[in-house]
């Protein structure tokens, strides 16, 4: 990958805003924007990942597409059930 540099001018109140996210996120500004940027550039048909709140080692994130199949997967099955049942 070959860097190159970039001068942009943007509004005082954004910049201010980058910083503080670069803070929180413990990344430099620079870092911070690339992380933005490269974010914007990601496929609508790539579906982002779901993320927990709390992580443990057996957590894993799924893409939301994922998730909303196993939710149907799962209530085709609980009304198979609630038939058998009745």
């Amino acid at each position: 990958m070959t860097i190159t540099s970039l001068s942009v001018r943007i509004p005082a109140e954004l910049r201010a805003k980058l910083k503080v996210q670069a803070e929180h996120n413990k990344h430099s500004m620079n870092a911070e924007i690339i992380k933005r940027l490269e974010e914007s550039f990601i496929s609508l048909t790539e579906p982002a990942p779901v993320k927990s709140k709390k992580t443990s080692p057996g957590n894993v994130e799924l893409p939301a597409a994922e998730v909303n199949r196993i939710r149907k997967v799962l209530k085709k099955a609980a009304k198979e059930l609630k038939k058998k049942a009745d």
